[in-house]
């Protein structure tokens, strides 16, 4: 089966299995049925109820689209994507018959035993177990390659368990030079078959440093996923009033996760922090896919680890859920829309994926593909082309799609309008002249010179008008705020050279691969539709760059590893344009992955970093989160806590206490009238940390201020509330 998913994706499919009789099919119905009671009665069985739910939701249909209908990579992203549009129709229609728990796992089960027979029945031949299976398995030789990714994989959590225990991360550096030793091997040598599993074990190896630190939730946009998620899964059923966010919104952080847990019994932790990181993992597997078919295989194997070697890949999309599963759908997209003879309904419904995933991921593809659109009817080329993705209808579905989701269905639509009304105004000159995201300092096209100070003056000028308008003179904790709260020394974390050299290798790369396709555009291998995808790929990116406000939005880094999937086999080429030699273009990926994940100063290597100072929870954090949550009994309409951005989303998550929490924890804005949670990075190094347009401020914070006009009302190591 491996050969099969990574020979070149042009290759028709051909049924090599030989026919043998039948099963009885009462046994495989008795089989089914057995398996579904354990998750419909809802069974506390370690194990075992995991086990079967994985097999029977996701791994048979699979099997079975896999075997008869589709290539492997499709058959799963269509089974995940069943989970998804599954529990949406049952979300929706079982409500009408009074089923008030619809995502709960006795219709759950039902469902998918219903879906499972028809399966079975529309390919009775096919066999549930592969004969001579456990044979081939005791037979099997070690190989060095996938045997080193085997053991980065076991050393990457071995080393986020350490880390979790306060132990050193000696482990966790070693599972990166293993990993990178693993590609090495791979890329070098000639067993082909196993290229998509070093890279998925790489990967994934990765993904799980990072996403298993701690033992709850822990990062920065995964704790609203989870928020958003617990919302749904805590009443087993998916409502956009529950929390009318852009966040509920992404079923693939509330629907999905929903069923999944439901289904095997897993908390929602393991959830996030496991099985949807092993998804993940896959994408650059698909990416190599893709880029194999126009590259030579090495060249693709490179724009796989290229893919991964960006920072933003091991280091945030593990705290960007959502993300992670609109990037698998699009990695599918792109996949198969580039096949011989693509089925355009496929790549609809993966694209579908992508909307119903995540927003701004959909926004920047439709950018890239309505400017790749544009492109072609410039230059007269659309009747000329053989178009599938960029198809005028398939755009034109899209867009309809993304528009009815965001407006009438979740009603999530109005921060879109927002950010084109300000992108519009932004790019004629009349609309604000904000700075620009910190991440724009890595690209060679970025004009915003604005310093970390001269943003922490333009926040401490904000937070004096917020405390003005809403905050009476009466409650305010520091009536005079002298210069040590307005004017806050500040700790800015400047960008190391070995990073900014390696953002600008992989930029000259791409600049270079761009070149080359300008060059050689009629036989450069790529057909004509992916090279106008390219350009409009680098297009939306270059927008995102120059504009401000988009910068801030929707992130650069971002936007950058979702335009890496389409734009990988090309930085590829660059890289091959300027060193020419096999040896040099199969090191210098592998190097920029060492370079770029073990020797900088992340929370998946080390109790230390900003990362860690500003998302990692103590246990005598949780403690004092827990108690507060206990103790206040705020209603809605009332904002009686007083904390960071992080504390607020972790405390909805973990406790039944409902009550907003006021995300003011910088000394200007307190107020008499709420408790106020101090945090671990105050206490310990008494520093905070603010996100304020695209950049991270480290300021030192006042407690001594806290200390003289507020009463302790709970003391913990890496904790406090005062009152």
């Amino acid at each position: 089966m491996v050969d099969t998913v990574l020979e070149r994706a042009d290759t028709s499919y051909v049924d090599v299995t030989p026919r043998r009789r039948r099963e009885p099919l009462r046994w495989r119905v008795l089989a089914l049925v057995a398996a579904q009671a354990v998750v419909a009665l809802d069974l506390d069985l370690p194990v075992l109820r995991a086990t079967v739910a994985l097999v029977t939701f996701v791994a048979l249909p699979t099997l079975v689209l896999a075997r008869r209908a589709t290539r492997l990579p499709y058959a799963f992203g269509l089974s995940l994507l069943g989970l998804v549009v599954g529990g949406l129709l049952l979300d929706t229609v079982l409500p009408w018959v009074g089923v008030d728990h619809p995502l709960a796992p006795l219709p759950l089960a039902i469902t998918w035993l219903v879906v499972d027979l028809a399966l079975l029945l529309w390919r009775r031949d096919i066999p549930l177990a592969q004969p001579g299976a456990l044979r081939a398995v005791l037979d099997a030789q070690l190989v060095l390659a996938p045997t080193l990714a085997s053991v980065a994989l076991l050393l990457s959590v071995t080393g986020a368990i350490r880390l979790n225990n306060g132990a050193s991360g000696l482990v966790a550096v070693v599972a990166v030079l293993v990993g990178a030793a693993a590609l090495l091997a791979q890329v070098l040598g000639t067993r082909r078959a196993h290229d998509g599993w070093v890279l998925g074990l790489v990967s994934a190896g990765l993904l799980l440093a990072t996403s298993l630190r701690g033992w709850v939730i822990t990062g920065h946009d995964i704790q609203a996923e989870y928020l958003a998620f617990r919302l749904t899964d805590g009443v087993q059923n998916w409502e956009m009033s529950a929390l009318p966010s852009a966040y509920n919104a992404c079923l693939s952080v509330t629907i999905l996760p929903t069923v999944l847990a439901q289904a095997t019994g897993l908390s929602g932790v393991v959830v996030f922090k496991l099985l949807l990181q092993l998804v993940f993992a896959v994408v650059p597997v698909l990416t190599y896919l893709f880029a194999r078919r126009f590259v030579p295989r090495r060249l693709a194997f490179a724009a796989a680890v290229l893919t991964i070697a960006f920072p933003t890949f091991f280091t945030d999309m593990p705290y960007l859920v959502r993300q992670e599963m609109a990037f698998f759908f699009l990695a599918l997209l792109l996949l198969a829309a580039t096949e011989r003879h693509p089925n355009r309904l496929l790549v609809y419904a993966f694209g579908v994926g992508v909307v119903l995933s995540h927003y701004s991921t959909t926004y920047v593809l439709l950018m890239a593909m309505v400017a790749a659109l544009l492109g072609l009817t410039v230059l007269r080329q659309v009747r000329r082309t053989p178009l599938v993705l960029l198809h005028p209808l398939m755009v034109g579905a899209l867009l309809v799609t993304t528009l009815a989701w965001a407006g009438p269905i979740t009603g999530t639509g109005g921060h879109a309008r927002e950010v084109l009304s300000e992108t519009v105004q932004a790019i004629t000159g009349s609309g604000d002249d904000g700075p620009s995201s910190s991440d724009t300092s890595y690209w060679l096209l970025s004009g915003d010179q604005t310093s970390p100070d001269e943003r922490m003056s333009m926040f401490v000028d904000a937070t004096l008008d917020y405390r003005a308008a809403e905050i009476p003179e009466e409650q305010q904790t520091l009536p005079d705020p002298g210069p040590e709260v307005t004017s806050p020394e500040l700790h800015p974390v400047a960008s190391t050279p070995v990073k900014l050299a390696c953002a600008l290798v992989m930029q000259a790369f791409l600049l270079l691969g761009l070149v080359w396709l300008l060059r050689r555009r009629k036989d450069s291998g790529f057909p004509r539709e992916v090279v106008f995808l390219v350009w409009g790929s680098m297009a939306a990116l270059g927008l995102i760059v120059v504009v401000p406000n988009l910068s801030v939005d929707y992130g650069v880094l971002r936007a950058f590893q979702q335009t890496l999937l389409v734009v990988a086999p090309v930085m590829a080429m660059g890289m091959w344009f300027v060193l020419r030699r096999r040896v040099l273009c199969a090191v210098a990926p592998v190097a920029l992955l060492v370079v770029l994940a073990a020797t900088q100063q992340r929370i998946a290597l080390a109790n230390a970093g900003v990362y860690y100072d500003r998302f990692f929870a103590t246990d005598s954090a949780i403690n004092g989160i827990g108690w507060l949550g206990a103790t206040d009994r705020a209603d809605k309409d009332n904002e009686r806590i007083i904390a960071n951005r992080n504390v607020n989303v972790r405390l909805l998550a973990m406790s039944d206490n409902r009550a907003p929490v006021s995300d003011r924890l910088f000394p200007t804005m307190l107020s008499d009238d709420g408790y106020v949670f101090v945090d671990g990075q105050i206490l310990d190094q008494g520093e905070s940390t603010v996100f304020w347009t695209g950049d991270l401020l480290t300021y030192t914070y006042p407690i001594g201020a806290l200390d003289r006009r507020l009463d302790r009302i709970f003391d913990a190591p890496q904790a406090r509330v005062y009152r």
